[in-house]
């Protein structure tokens, strides 16, 4: 799709508040010029993690389910007593995931309030980023555009202290004059593609001697959040993220959930018994507490389809992944390495390295697509931008590699997935999908100049690390397995 085409669909799909159809994104997209076909379209929608898909056919955005619902958070003491707040992961799931934390829009009594750098412990910003989950907590708080003097990289050394961030000005905030620790910020979304958050403080009217309407009231939201997250857990399983889970959450609990008296999922973590954070791979999930998050379930049906596994790796895979494959072909030729075959059947094997993913119609296909990319690349290739980040793509290839090689020896082998280890399977997953954004990034060449190289050398280190330590479990399971499968001919 051209750049053009791609803004179209993105507006609609970040813009549009009203349930719609197939059919209502078909005719948009054709009014607007966009060659499309209504299998394209429906794709596009079942794919899309802007989308809801509803019943009867019908679609929500997440702009259509989040805009205008109240959410809110309750400020620490470290905060209350600074006079600042940081975002964190407190909007979450209500803006959009292309907005950044420090990039969030804040407004009280229809003025923007400007952010400001300030410095807090880095207790505080571990706890207020909790939600984003292991593995990408310390990115995002790191890669704050306040942070300007710790880099990622030197957590290797020693955990610092205190840390600057985005911080907003408390006293800013609509009815926050008198603002005490224990009132809380009511929120909601005014432009959710943009992430624009509306602000006002709402007090807490604790009181030793009387029990509020409103505590009451905050007590059965407590409830309501509980019962809706058990109920989730079954339904959609621990979903791709965090975020998703809490996305799923709310949007089946809108009404009960979304009011003006509502706690916060922190808080709904800190006050229950029955769950909390689970290791989850290499990441976490919200899940039932001191039980193990399973990777297969009804929600998936990967206990019942082995062929899911190769179908969910085949859907990871992007055509960024290709490029970088055929560039790290041709920077090996400038090179002068001489045993590069000229039929690309080293691509098609780095690509699928379990034939039976394709048919030999839709391999003819792929290897012409191949061939032509590869000419494209060629022409376009220039040497003295590839070369400071060849060597890392390299090692980055190298680990897709082996473990896609692995992920198709599990997924081609007959075997059930709910055979093997569960957790190491969930990472397995999980560095295919990790290394495929690592190619991206790699292959983003406005990235190129300032590539945070140190960085992604360093997280692919702990990959390759974990790969080592899982492969040879999932090797034995699979043998394991294989060997169950035979009888003998008496």
């Amino acid at each position: 799709m051209d750049f053009k085409t791609n803004n179209i669909i993105e507006e609609y799909l970040t813009e549009q508040l009203d349930v719609f159809t197939t059919d209502d994104f078909y005719k948009h997209l054709k009014a607007h010029g966009v060659k499309v076909t209504k299998a394209d379209a429906s794709e596009i929608l079942h794919v899309s993690e802007y989308v809801f898909s509803l019943v009867n056919n019908e679609f929500v955005t997440k702009a259509g389910v989040f805009t205008g619902r109240w959410f809110s958070f309750k400020p620490s003491r470290e905060e209350v007593e600074k006079g600042y707040i940081i975002i964190g992961h407190r909007c979450m799931p209500f803006v959009n995931t292309e907005v950044p934390p420090d990039g969030i829009s804040i407004m009280s009594e229809g003025q923007i309030i400007e952010s400001e750098a300030h410095t807090f412990t880095m207790n505080l910003a571990m706890d207020t980023f909790a939600l984003y989950g292991e593995g990408y907590i310390l990115p995002y708080i790191f890669n704050d555009k306040n942070n300007t003097s710790l880099p990622l990289s030197s957590v290797q050394y020693s955990m610092p202290q205190e840390i600057t961030l985005t911080a907003w000005p408390l006293g800013k905030i609509s009815g926050a004059e008198d603002f005490k620790y224990g009132d809380r910020i009511l929120c909601r979304v005014l432009s959710w593609s943009d992430g624009v958050v509306e602000m006002r403080a709402q007090p807490s009217g604790l009181s030793e001697f009387v029990i509020s309407d409103e505590a009451v009231q905050r007590e059965e939201w407590y409830t309501h959040f509980e019962n809706g997250l058990l109920e989730s857990f079954d339904r959609h399983g621990p979903a791709s993220s965090i975020e998703e889970q809490l996305s799923f959450l709310f949007l089946e609990n809108q009404e009960e959930l979304c009011t003006r008296c509502c706690g916060s999922t922190e808080e709904f973590l800190a006050h229950t018994t029955k769950i909390g954070f689970e290791p989850y791979g290499v990441e976490s999930r919200i899940w039932r507490k001191g039980e193990s998050v399973p990777y297969t379930g009804k929600w998936n049906g990967l206990d019942l389809d082995r062929g899911m596994l190769l179908t969910d790796m085949a859907l990871t895979l992007t055509p960024k992944v290709i490029d970088a494959i055929l560039e790290d072909r041709i920077y090996d030729k400038r090179r002068g390495k001489k045993d590069i075959a000229d039929d690309f059947e080293d691509v098609i094997q780095k690509i699928f390295p379990n034939m039976a993913m394709i048919s030999s119609a839709e391999r003819r296909l792929v290897l012409l697509n191949i061939e032509k990319r590869n000419d494209i690349l060629e022409k376009m290739y220039n040497q003295f931008s590839d070369y400071p980040i060849a060597d890392l793509r390299k090692r980055i290839l190298g680990l897709f590699t082996r473990v896609s090689e692995l992920f198709c020896e599990i997924g081609g082998s007959g075997v059930a997935a709910d055979n093997f280890p569960q957790q190491e399977l969930v990472i397995l997953s999980q560095l295919y999908s990790h290394a495929v954004r690592l190619l991206e990034e790699v292959e983003n060449v406005y990235m190129r100049p300032q590539f945070p190289t140190e960085d992604v050398s360093l997280s692919l280190e702990g990959m390759e690390e974990t790969f080592e330590d899982i492969s040879g479990t999932l090797f034995s399971a699979l043998e394991c397995n294989r060997f169950k499968g035979f009888e003998i001919v008496k």
